[in-house]
C-alpha cells in the first residue's frame, strides 16, 4: 500500500484493502494469445511489466523533454531528465501536433514490440490510429473517470487502448487507475457508454466526456476497488473501450509523461476521426460521421 495520501481531482482515495488494490500483471500468459484474451475478458485490462524496450521508451521521453525545454516548459535549474515544470505553459495546437508526431514517439507507439503484441493478441494484421495522444500532465493535474468509447466509438468496439508510461511513474506522479470490473457494468455501458462527445454536443447530460471527476462517488455507486500501481519505463497497460479509468493527482513537481494509442484489426471498421493524413479529431466538423464511398 502507498504510504502517502492519494487523491484524484482533489478527492481522497480510500486505500483500505476492500477499496483499493494493485493491477494483476499478465506476463505469465504473455506467450498464450487465448489466455491473454481470456484474461482481458476477466479483468478488462492487461498489465505487461517490462514488455517494451526500455531504451525505446526513454528515447521518446528525451524527445518530449527536448521539445518542451526549447519551449520553456522545463525548469533548467534541474537536470533535464527530472522534467521539473517551469511554471510556464506554452500549450498550442501546433506544439501538441509536434509532440505526437515526433519520430521517437511514433517508433514507440507504431512500430516494434507494441505492434507485435497486438498482432498476437488479435490474431491478424492490425492497424493503429494515426493520432497518438501524448499526455504531459503538469503538477496538480489529473484525468476524470471515463470510458474511451465515448471519444472513439464510431468504428469497431473491439478496439484497445495502450497506456504507455514514458518514463517511471510513481504514485506521486499520478498514474492511471482502473475501476475493478467496470467493463461489466451493463447499465453504465448502455447509458453513458453510448455517448458520442461530438454527435451529442448539444444533448450531453455529462457536460463533456468524463463520467465524473470524483472516483469515490463512482465507487459508491458501482462498487469495486480502484486499481493502480507504480509504473516503470517499459511497462504497458492495455484495456478495453469499456474499462472505466481515471488518474491520480500529480503531486510531484514534475511532468508525468504517457501516451495513449489505439489498436484494432485492420479488417474492422475504423473511427474516421483518428486516421488519415489530416486528422479530423473532435469539434464541430466531427458532429456527423464522414460519408465514404
Amino acid at each position: 500500500m502507498p504510504e502517502q495520501t492519494l487523491t484524484s481531482n482533489g478527492f481522497p482515495i480510500d486505500t483500505s484493502p476492500g477499496r483499493f488494490g494493485e493491477f494483476r500483471a499478465s506476463n505469465d500468459v504473455l506467450q498464450d494469445p487465448a489466455a491473454l484474451r481470456a484474461r482481458m475478458a476477466e479483468d478488462g485490462y492487461l498489465l505487461l511489466r517490462g514488455y517494451l524496450d526500455r531504451e525505446v521508451v526513454l528515447n521518446a521521453r528525451r524527445e518530449l523533454l527536448t521539445k518542451l525545454n526549447a519551449a520553456g516548459d522545463i525548469d533548467t535549474h534541474y537536470p533535464l531528465d527530472e522534467a521539473v515544470f517551469s511554471g510556464q505553459s506554452t500549450w498550442t495546437p501546433a506544439m501538441t501536433k509536434d509532440l505526437r508526431t515526433g519520430t521517437a514517439v511514433r517508433a514507440l507507439c507504431h512500430e516494434g514490440r507494441i505492434i507485435q503484441f497486438f498482432e498476437g493478441f488479435l490474431g491478424d494484421r492490425v492497424r493503429s490510429f494515426d493520432f497518438i495522444w501524448v499526455r504531459r500532465v503538469r503538477p496538480g493535474g489529473a484525468t476524470g473517470c471515463h470510458y474511451d468509447v465515448v471519444y472513439m466509438g464510431r468504428g469497431t468496439h473491439d478496439l484497445y487502448t495502450a497506456w504507455i508510461p514514458v518514463g517511471d511513474v510513481p504514485f506521486s506522479d499520478g498514474p492511471l487507475m482502473v475501476l475493478e470490473n467496470s467493463h461489466r457494468l451493463e447499465d453504465l455501458k448502455s447509458t453513458y457508454g453510448r455517448l458520442d462527445v461530438d454527435r451529442d454536443r448539444d444533448n450531453n447530460p455529462y457536460g463533456g466526456g468524463w463520467f465524473s471527476k470524483n472516483p469515490a462517488e463512482v465507487q459508491e455507486r458501482f462498487g469495486g476497488r480502484w486499481l493502480t500501481t507504480e509504473f516503470r519505463a517499459g511497462d504497458v497497460l492495455v484495456f478495453t473501450m469499456f474499462t472505466l479509468h481515471c488518474s491520480l493527482d500529480n503531486t510531484s513537481r514534475r511532468f508525468r509523461f504517457s501516451t495513449d494509442s489505439r489498436y484494432q484489426l485492420a479488417s474492422a471498421p475504423v473511427d474516421e476521426r483518428w486516421v488519415g493524413e489530416k486528422i479530423l479529431g473532435h469539434g464541430e466538423r466531427a458532429r456527423v460521421p464522414l460519408k465514404r464511398g
